[in-house]
């Protein structure tokens, strides 16, 4: 399971990263490292079930949060900018061979999250991605039914060739 989100976790950061103008991208730090701006910090908050797709795969809703970081010397339009890209990048892109979906942005808020960063400006930008983990019991040939009789109320039935097939 967490290799899917792992793999989600890794084009995250290859496409943030990609967003011109970003010097720095990765989780948060553990440590008080020294970071180039603008950078973006982005991390997984929260995993809890989705809507079950009827697969015989577990869906997920994935909680993700990144803040990107700026300087105040810049002018503000510059912060305002690179949100854009990273909400744009985020909503055109999904990886259906990885049964991982387009991303369902919350919002994107200015955020003041660590008092020691004074002097650098952060938005919090908040999304879901729906994920799917396991098989498809549905792919392959022995799963996919060849007959589906649904049911028919008003005797046209034997029309259709099933005029001895019991009615439910």
């Amino acid at each position: 399971m967490m290799d899917k989100v792992k793999t989600l976790f890794d084009v995250l950061q290859e496409g943030f990263a990609d967003i011109a103008g970003v010097s720095h991208c990765s989780a948060f730090p553990k440590r008080r490292d020294d970071i180039r701006l603008p950078a973006v910090l982005f991390d997984l908050v929260e995993i809890e079930p989705g809507r079950d797709p009827g697969t015989g795969e577990l869906a997920l809703t994935t909680h993700w949060e990144a803040r990107i970081l700026f300087s105040d010397q810049e002018p503000q339009w510059h912060g305002w900018a690179l949100v854009q890209q990273a909400m744009s990048w985020l909503y055109n892109h999904h990886w259906s061979e990885l049964n991982i979906g387009r991303a369902n942005i919350k919002q994107a808020t200015p955020d003041h999250f660590s008092p020691e960063l004074q002097g650098h400006s952060i938005w919090l930008l908040e999304w879901t991605h729906a994920v799917r983990v396991g098989d498809n019991l549905w792919n392959g040939e022995d799963a996919i039914p060849s007959i589906i009789n649904v049911g028919w109320g008003d005797g046209s039935y034997s029309d259709l060739g099933a005029a001895d097939e019991p009615s439910i």
